[in-house]
């Protein structure tokens, strides 16, 4: 085979693999940050808004996203450290829906979708009938959001994969935690007009999400360089 074949079969190869290339990233998702901020315009409330910042990751309509716990944990309770992955408090009586530690016997059998400070979980907007998954405190919720940070739908990931699609209008997935009480701890040291932290840790989540105009990879980038680049001295070479 000659040299330009062989050049320009590797620029083929680049191009084919920068089509539909995966985009994987891993976030953290600090236990301080609420799901979607509640004091824009169309968004649900929830907490005694204390939340820090969500984690984003910017998303492309129709992108098919991966969501997956890789490491880290969170706590809920001031002074209590870290010890729950991206499911939460599963064992615990607060969070929404049914099932895991939500009280099954009358007269409720359900977790209530209110936590300890009388404020809806962001989960109350997820499961507003309390009838599904139990969705427990501080596990991992993820939402989308259009151009003005209005929320599109919200849903529990659990530790995954959890696959879903960006709908039409989406431009990031935030990420945070289900809790209503973040920074503003209520507990061990009580000292006036000081903020104690309430949650701690941390999540390390992978985002994936294919899309059809994906960015190539370091490797594949220079793969393509080369072939270019050894066509055009070939081509210079014959003339």
């Amino acid at each position: 085979m000659k040299l330009p074949q062989i050049l320009q079969g590797a620029v083929l190869a680049a191009f084919a693999a920068t089509a539909g290339t995966a985009l994987a990233t891993l976030v953290t998702v600090d236990g301080t940050a609420g799901p979607w901020d509640p004091t824009l315009l169309g968004n649900p409330t929830y907490g005694i808004g204390d939340q820090t910042a969500p984690t984003a990751v910017a998303v492309n309509a129709g992108d098919n996203i991966t969501i997956t716990y890789v490491s880290g944990f969170t706590s809920a309770f001031n002074g209590v450290p870290p010890s729950v992955d991206a499911l939460g408090y599963t064992f615990d009586s607060f969070g929404s829906g049914t099932g895991g530690g939500c009280p099954t016997p009358p007269p409720t059998g359900l977790c209530t979708g209110i936590g300890s400070s009388g404020q809806p979980f962001p989960s109350a907007y997820i499961d507003p009938a309390n009838t599904g998954p139990q969705i427990a405190l501080n596990a991992l919720i993820g939402d989308f959001v259009n151009s003005s940070g209005v929320i599109f739908d919200a849903f529990a990931t659990g530790n995954g994969p959890f696959l879903i699609t960006a709908p039409a209008g989406a431009v990031a997935l935030q990420l945070g935690m289900n809790d209503d009480i973040f920074t503003n701890g209520i507990g061990f040291i009580t000292v006036p007009n000081v903020i104690n932290p309430d949650n701690s840790g941390a999540l390390v989540i992978e985002v994936d999400g294919s899309t059809a105009n994906g960015v190539p990879e370091p490797a594949t980038m220079a793969l393509l360089g080369l072939g270019l680049a050894g066509l055009g001295f070939s081509r210079r070479h014959k003339r």
